[in-house]
């Protein structure tokens, strides 16, 4: 497509969009509204407290042990956690000191195979003289 075809078309496209923004009645439902005069002027309508039923409150004691549950059971998490970091910092350095050792073995391997590298064997000893 040519420019003085693409220009006039993109114009064209951009009229129809900002109708479609500024037809703003698409029926959905305000969640946020402002307050009118007579709901101003009464605090009750923004600072009332509300209250849980008696049936569904809990007794502070229980609140006190549900508290001090989920210390007890925040602390038991963290000790598995740093549990898991030692056993995880363990692994790496287990991990670390195999490879030496195969990289290790490997070396002996391929020097055991050298010629040049080993040893001459000893001489024959001498034959002791007969008494």
């Amino acid at each position: 497509m040519k420019s003085k075809d693409l220009i006039p078309a993109a114009v064209v496209l951009m009229g129809f969009s900002a109708g479609a923004w500024a037809a703003d009645d698409d029926g959905a439902e305000a969640t946020i509204r402002l307050m009118g005069a007579a709901e101003a002027e009464l605090p009750d309508a923004v600072t009332k407290t509300i209250e849980l039923p008696d049936h569904l409150r809990v007794p502070e004691a229980d609140q006190a042990n549900a508290v001090e549950k989920s210390r007890n059971g925040l602390e038991k998490a963290e000790e598995r956690h740093d549990r898991r970091d030692k056993g995880l910092s363990r692994a790496d350095v287990a991990r670390e000191h195999g490879a030496e050792m195969s990289e290790n073995a490997k070396e002996v391997r391929e020097n055991q195979g050298r010629s040049e590298d080993r040893p001459d064997p000893p001489d024959r000893p001498d034959v002791p003289d007969r008494p």
